[in-house]
């Protein structure tokens, strides 16, 4: 049945859009919620991607009616609710989970624990890949128990803290029963982009293959088929509006060597971050809409796969 949905949606051809939102988990400051509320507005006809962190949840003293009330406020009914997990310590041991200290992608040595008292919580730096398929499973589990018991939607897609999706984790969500996974990322669009080029290092070892005109493939077993939907046009954090839209060039040129492929694109910003670098998913938005309609290409803003029937 999934395999004549594909070809179903093959026939028709076009280039579909995603944009999706990192929920960290850190905190929830009115500044990157306003601007989030804004965005809405003015671009209603888009549904966002959320792949929202229970760690706000979990976070000492945290006040449930008072997080979901943040969240909520910039959700719309066209938008799907994903999961992310990045492995706070109040997370990882609210799921009765042992906490690791390393690996951690911006410093070399172990994260001291000092740091966990200091700021309410720690651990964010720390690949999920680093717990075991069981850990995973018990800390998925009960990030989704929480989102679900706060009035969102269950989630059946997901993206790890810093693309960070080992076999294990990949292991894990097919067992969690999660139907798209989003981790893998282009490597190349990081280089350079950050402090310190540890991370992009890891990605590059573990994503060799995806590139900004990679698609969705097969990743997940058979018997739970999981499907992994590139973010290969990464986050704004990292590029512009315009460099955006070269990753749309890129990909509406591949669409252009066989029209009947539905082809796809992925951006999204990070919540924490969006006073800040929202303004180029704006950019990205006018340039994709304009870009699209002088070149007469077919495009369309969806928030899976899923909800436009292609699988």
């Amino acid at each position: 049945m999934m395999v004549a949905l594909i070809s179903q949606a093959h026939a028709q051809g076009k280039v579909v859009g995603i944009i999706s939102v990192d929920w960290e988990g850190r905190v929830l400051d009115e500044k990157n919620l306003a601007a989030m509320k804004s965005f809405r507005e003015d671009y209603p006809h888009i549904g966002l991607l959320h792949f929202l962190n229970a760690a706000y949840y979990t976070k000492p003293n945290a006040d449930s009616f008072e997080v979901s009330q943040k969240i909520k406020q910039v959700l719309r009914n066209n938008d799907e609710h994903g999961l992310h997990v990045h492995a706070w310590r109040s997370l990882v041991e609210y799921a009765n989970v042992t906490f690791r200290r390393s690996p951690n992608w911006s410093y070399p040595g172990p994260i001291s624990l000092n740091s966990c008292h200091t700021t309410g919580d720690c651990g964010a730096n720390v690949p999920i890949s680093a717990y075991t398929t069981e850990e995973l499973k018990d800390i998925i589990s009960v990030s989704k128990q929480i989102l679900i018991n706060n009035g969102f939607n269950q989630p059946v897609s997901f993206r790890a803290g810093g693309w960070m999706a080992e076999p294990n984790v990949i292991a894990a969500l097919s067992a969690e029963g999660f139907l798209f996974d989003s981790s893998a990322t282009a490597p190349e669009l990081l280089k350079g982009r950050r402090w310190s080029d540890r991370l992009y290092n890891w990605l590059n070892g573990l994503w060799t293959t995806i590139t900004p005109v990679s698609q969705p493939y097969l990743i997940g077993p058979m018997s739970s088929p999981l499907w992994e939907i590139p973010d290969n046009g990464i986050l704004a954090d990292y590029i512009t509006g315009p460099e955006m839209l070269a990753v749309l060039k890129q990909n509406i040129e591949k669409w252009r060597q066989d029209p009947q492929q539905t082809i796809y694109v992925s951006i999204g910003f990070h919540q924490e971050t969006a006073a800040k670098y929202l303004h180029r998913i704006r950019d990205a938005v006018d340039l994709f809409e304009a870009y699209a309609e002088e070149q007469q290409v077919p495009f369309e803003w969806v928030q899976l796969p899923l909800s436009s029937s292609i699988f």
